[in-house]
């Protein structure tokens, strides 16, 4: 059975992201507990890796949707099979951040961040560890956004053409980490949006640029756009009032972007 590195998150109190090699993977809210178990196996790399949490926000007590319960930050990289469910508390664990600071301790500085690195002796190589770094000036963001436009206006009506074609590359590389081949995990999407698209409810929230943040991540080489407030750029309502999303994470791979996560 093949086997799959994800986290698994707990977090109360503090409003912070979690990151692999630079990968935003979750984002926790500030007043409310927070668990989630992410997998990670596409962000991991050959050689020296890092899981980090950058703490943005420290809830007081009152803020806390349950005040008796003390503030906690465990964030554990964890290896298991792929698609079993591991009870709580049996986690193969392999690195942890534990942050339980003192009542003594002095007030923080924020933003914190805390970092766990760790090594890993072989495995694969991504497209995007090769990427060129990119810098945000005017002329990328002018192409980012006409890239981003062609898949939106496509997905207004219904359309996935532009969507699937620029996926390629995330289709093949991660396709055989969920024990797949890229043309099924193709036609699983396909059918996701076709289905949600089925009832003419379908509807995609406009693309607008004042409120959407480019994001660098990876060291600069891949970026995540999404909004202002960390919603994925392309979302939007399904049948009964659902809401879908589709975080995307893009890359210059042979002098094109393409969507590599």
């Amino acid at each position: 059975m093949p086997t799959v590195d994800y986290l698994n998150i707990s977090v109360h109190g503090y409003a912070c992201e979690i990151l692999v090699n630079d990968a935003p993977i979750a984002r926790t809210p500030l007043g409310d507990p927070y668990t989630a178990t992410p997998p990670i196996s596409e962000w991991l790399i050959t050689g020296d890796n890092e899981l980090a949490v950058r703490i943005d926000a420290v809830a007081p007590p009152t803020a806390c949707r349950d005040p008796l319960s003390p503030r906690r930050l465990i964030v554990q990289r964890c290896v298991g099979e792929l698609g079993e469910v591991v009870p709580a508390g049996e986690d193969q664990v392999l690195d942890e951040i534990d942050f339980t600071p003192h009542p003594d301790d002095a007030p923080l500085v924020l933003p914190l961040r805390l970092s766990d690195p760790f090594r890993l002796p072989s495995g694969p190589t991504w497209a995007w560890q090769s990427a060129p770094r990119l810098q945000l000036d005017a002329a990328t963001i002018a192409e980012l956004l006409m890239f981003l436009d062609v898949v939106h206006a496509d997905l207004a009506v219904g359309d996935m053409s532009s969507l699937l074609s620029r996926q390629q590359i995330k289709f093949a590389e991660v396709a055989p980490l969920c024990d797949t081949t890229p043309e099924a995990a193709q036609a699983e999407l396909r059918d996701q949006f076709t289905a949600l698209a089925a009832d003419g409810a379908w509807s995609v929230e406009p693309l607008r640029p004042d409120d959407l943040e480019l994001r660098l991540c990876c060291h600069g080489r891949v970026v995540e756009p999404r909004t202002r407030d960390g919603r994925p750029a392309l979302r939007g309502r399904a049948a009964e009032g659902s809401e879908w999303s589709l975080p995307i994470f893009i890359a210059r791979i042979d002098g094109m972007f393409e969507i590599v996560r």
